[in-house]
């Protein structure tokens, strides 16, 4: 059984801005993933980029130094 861990998610209004964050990040190599954002977070475009909940304020600097923008963001068991 796969043991669920503390992560941040930042969800997107677009798929373009989900895209970008995906270029960006692994571009300059910061930590998680783009995922399907699942089912019980009401997200606008469907994706969301998950992280070790450690990496939530590194990321959310890096956001807005880089001009990306999200929908919204929460710590969930994923």
């Amino acid at each position: 059984m796969r043991i669920r861990e503390s992560s941040v998610l930042f969800s997107f209004h677009t798929t373009a801005e989900a895209m970008a964050m995906d270029e960006s990040c692994r571009r300059d190599g910061l930590p998680g993933r783009l995922i399907p954002i699942p089912s019980f977070v009401s997200a606008g475009c469907g994706f969301g980029w998950k992280a070790p909940e450690k990496d939530r304020d590194l990321l959310a600097s890096y956001m807005e130094e880089k001009g990306l923008s999200f929908e919204k963001e929460g710590i969930y068991l994923l």
